[in-house]
């Protein structure tokens, strides 16, 4: 019983793995191309208000600042 249970649940963890390898790589290869495109071609793909986009590159850059001064923080809080 426990022979058969592997045997019929061992090629379906295979495949599993399989189809979720393969996902995570067209992921990759769909970000990639993204990523490459020009700034104003990707803001037409997404036909997003130019309010919006703004809003959501300054929030970017909020972000990143406070990423910035964590990092500082902890550069000086563990000396």
């Amino acid at each position: 019983m426990v022979c058969d249970t592997l045997r019929n649940s061992i090629p379906k963890a295979v495949v599993h793995c399989q189809v979720r390898e393969a996902k995570r790589s067209l992921l990759n290869y769909f970000y990639t191309q993204v990523g490459r495109k020009e700034k104003e071609r990707l803001s037409q793909m997404l036909d997003e208000d130019p309010q919006l986009m703004e809003k959501r590159e300054q929030l970017a850059k909020r972000l990143e600042l406070y990423k910035s001064a964590r990092d500082e923080i902890d550069a000086v809080a563990w000396k």
